[in-house]
């Protein structure tokens, strides 16, 4: 820490994001019977991208062969706020599905600023709420039957309701459970360059293709955000904390 800010080519940067634990995205759902869900990668990002609208859809089925999907509207639930979650969903979608990302933009009239973003673009069809809470709270609610949002995974073991399991590169259907996030995220790299607006954030691609049967893909990091120089109510004290 200094008491003074930096300037010139070898600033260092004013604030930092230290990681603080591990928040897998699960993509929490409300079907029939507390149904178990298969979901394999581009049927979710279709599902997120309102190109996959009923739960009938063959790709759903495809996923699902020994589950009869009822005949009602998919309602992807969405946050309504800037959220971590979000940033990471559509830097994953952005990666593994760019083009069916980029005509979502598109159709959500936010084109072309979408980009990995922390506040989700939304089309007709999509609910969006606040926080983890309150995606949780719509999607278990007696009458959301047919909704499936994206929460962190400890929201999701609180609401007791399923989340999807995710086909992962090595043709195995995985849940965010502790072990298989641990050894995802062993695949996941630092952002070494100063110069670059997510310095020291994590690079999720290796996590996203990596080939071990205990893969999720959707594995990632939450962050602190942080100073680095005393100024305000920041002090050196509140910095070696």
């Amino acid at each position: 820490f200094s008491d003074t800010a930096h300037t010139g080519s070898t600033a260092r940067p004013t604030l930092v994001h230290i990681p603080a634990a591990a928040a897998p995205i699960a993509l929490l759902h409300n079907l029939p019977a507390k149904s178990q869900l298969y979901l394999s990668p581009e049927t979710a990002a279709k599902i997120f991208a309102g190109e996959i609208t009923r739960w009938n859809d063959p790709a759903i089925a495809a996923d699902n062969p020994g589950l009869t999907m009822p005949d009602r509207p998919v309602v992807p639930v969405v946050r309504s706020d800037g959220s971590g979650s979000t940033a990471q969903f559509t830097r994953w979608m952005i990666s593994q599905h760019g083009p069916l990302w980029t005509d979502y933009c598109r159709r959500s009239g936010r084109a072309p600023a979408c980009g990995a973003t922390s506040t989700y673009p939304t089309i007709a069809g999509m609910k969006a709420q606040a926080g983890d809470l309150g995606i949780t709270g719509y999607v278990t609610q007696g009458f959301a039957e047919g909704s499936i949002g994206y929460v962190n995974y400890s929201y999701a073991i609180g609401s007791r309701f399923p989340v999807a399991k995710v086909l992962n590169k090595a043709g195995f259907y995985t849940e965010p459970s502790p072990t298989n996030v641990s050894v995802s995220l062993l695949k996941a790299r630092i952002n070494t360059d100063p110069a670059s607006p997510n310095y020291l954030t994590q690079i999720l691609d290796d996590v996203y293709n990596d080939t071990d049967p205990r893969n999720y893909q959707l594995s990632s990091y939450s962050y602190f955000i942080l100073p680095t120089t005393i100024r305000g109510q920041f002090n050196a004290a509140k910095g070696r904390t």
